[in-house]
């Protein structure tokens, strides 16, 4: 499958159908759907919200994936206790606790560091605020997919400007002058962009 049918199926399949397809072990593309949509999220909260390195955090989406697929095969998933973004941060949340956890000890065995295991403990956040960086990834996520959506709806050089100023922080002038645009571009690329992601926003969220 080609990157822009990939991305057309991430933006119009709604997670209810998807789980519907899920239900058919053998249905791959929807499985890959599942992986491509949301590995990308559990991968940023397992970096963002329990500190771990690129390469762990991956190990983490990974088993994360894993467990989901048997205890969904398992028919352990029941929408009427709650959205699938509430079950998956169940899961995510306890794989990338336990991987992390094992990383500490493995780090106390070879340190012969007793404080290890007890600097993991302290290190873990909360549950509030665990469900919040959850739901802070979780709604960059959705953004990123409406940015993706917007790439076909205004010119690659406004799209540029928007990420380089909004998402990575650079400032109006820097961008301005490595883009070749005015300064009033770049602000106005800010608003049309995130005027148009306001407006896309309801119907992704709906879809995820």
């Amino acid at each position: 499958m080609d990157s822009m049918s990939r991305n057309t199926l991430l933006k119009t399949t709604t997670s209810t159908d998807l789980l519907d397809r899920l239900k058919d072990p053998a249905d791959q593309p929807a499985w890959d759907l599942f992986v491509n949509r949301y590995r990308p999220l559990i991968v940023n909260y397992a970096q963002h919200g329990f500190g771990l390195s690129a390469e762990d955090a991956e190990d983490a989406a990974q088993v994360t994936m894993a467990d989901f697929a048997r205890a969904f095969q398992a028919g352990q998933y029941e929408r009427t206790k709650g959205r699938l973004r509430k079950w998956l941060f169940g899961i995510a949340t306890k794989r990338i606790r336990n991987l992390a956890r094992r990383k500490a000890r493995i780090r106390e065995i070879q340190l012969d560091d007793p404080s290890s295991e007890t600097g993991f403990i302290q290190r873990v956040p909360d549950a509030d605020v665990l469900k919040q960086a959850w739901e802070t990834e979780w709604r960059q996520a959705v953004a990123q997919q409406c940015l993706e959506e917007i790439r076909f709806q205004f010119d690659t050089k406004t799209v540029i400007a928007f990420e380089l100023y909004v998402w990575k922080d650079r400032p109006a002038r820097e961008v301005a002058d490595q883009l070749a645009m005015s300064e009033n571009a770049v602000y106005l690329a800010k608003h049309h962009i995130l005027k148009r992601i306001r407006e896309l926003l309801p119907r992704m969220e709906e879809i995820w």
